[in-house]
């Protein structure tokens, strides 16, 4: 496996955390409390620490991401699947293509991505999303309600309200 880096990026009282290896982000989270819960969320203990202009530009738009915020173009950012299956990266990117503000269910992702009635399988990959904001599973509900969210359910409904898909 490629050699990996951690970034951290503080806004405000808050933290963001990546990891990079040289193909793209490998992982990263949302919005921490602390640069350690950042890094330990993101995977990236114990890893060399390099804030590099790029590593920071990604994190930023992590970052804006996290904060609802409109018009973000995040075809720039590569994101190294290593360790994901064929199917998983179909999800991660069918996924990245949900448009701000919109939402589909566990079974229409599978459709997307060309796994029809793999909803659950579509719930796991969303579950242990390591790219989570940029891959958007917050938009991604259950057909009937809101579905789950790693961090917190009612993160997932501020998104989503923030983002102007539900009221």
């Amino acid at each position: 496996m490629p050699e990996r880096v951690v970034a951290v990026l503080k806004k405000g009282n808050q933290y963001v955390a990546g990891v990079f290896i040289e193909d793209g982000l490998y992982s990263t989270c949302g919005p921490r409390n602390s640069e350690s819960e950042a890094i330990a969320s993101a995977e990236g203990i114990g890893l060399e620490r390099k804030d590099s202009r790029d590593h920071v530009a990604i994190l930023e738009k992590v970052f804006a991401v996290s904060q609802g915020l409109p018009d973000l173009d995040l075809s720039d950012v590569k994101l190294d699947m290593t360790g994901l299956t064929a199917k998983a990266c179909s999800v991660i990117e069918a996924t990245r293509k949900i448009p701000r503000g919109e939402t589909v269910s566990y079974g229409e992702l599978a459709m997307r991505a060309g796994i029809p009635g793999a909803a659950r399988f579509v719930g796991n990959v969303m579950a242990t999303n390591r790219f989570s904001p940029l891959v958007p599973c917050h938009r991604v509900v259950s057909s009937t309600g809101i579905g789950g969210y790693g961090r917190d359910v009612r993160r997932k409904i501020e998104l989503l309200r923030l983002e102007g898909a539900i009221k």
